[in-house]
């Protein structure tokens, strides 16, 4: 429901891309959201409203969620709070932690607050961004996608007032 709303509200026909999920989830060592996945083959890879990427698969890296989160996971500390992600620690399989998922302009970072034990689906979002510290939300991605995109009181995360209109842009 909410990947078609997104679609609407961008003017977008979904891709149905095939994505090798079980080789990312096999890395993570954990399953991903569904919703989530389904987003990510509808869209692929590019950028909503000139703010907003929603990572997946992605052969050029740039992208990509497994690359990105082992390029955090090499840099935080294995044990304990992460001074960058503080009071927060990266995913590792096995404990709780954060798994990103997006990345918006402004300095705006979004992730799962995962765990293996848990159903993904069920997952809260976490995000931090200029200007607000950071925030847990519980819905899925995909609503917190439109929302962002077009709930002008979904604060402080809507950029629906500074793009009315939203709009996705590909990329290859």
């Amino acid at each position: 429901m909410w990947i078609q709303r997104i679609a609407e509200a961008v003017n977008w026909e979904p891709l149905r891309l095939e994505i090798p999920w079980n080789s990312v989830e096999g890395d993570l060592g954990t399953a991903l959201p569904e919703d989530y996945k389904e987003l990510a083959e509808a869209f692929g890879k590019g950028e909503f409203s000139e703010f907003l990427n929603v990572l997946s698969v992605d052969g050029t890296g740039q992208f990509d969620l497994a690359r990105i989160w082992h390029k955090y996971l090499d840099l935080s500390p294995e044990d304990g709070p992460d001074p960058v992600f503080k009071p927060y620690q990266m995913y590792r399989p096995g404990r709780r932690g954060l798994i990103p998922w997006a990345f918006g302009e402004m300095e705006c970072n979004y992730f799962w607050l995962a765990s293996a034990e848990e159903d993904p689906a069920k997952w809260p979002i976490v995000t931090q961004g200029d200007p607000y510290p950071w925030q847990q939300v519980s819905m899925c991605t995909s609503e917190f996608v439109y929302r962002v995109l077009t709930d002008p009181e979904f604060e402080p995360f809507s950029i629906a007032r500074l793009f009315p209109e939203p709009d996705f842009y590909p990329m290859d």
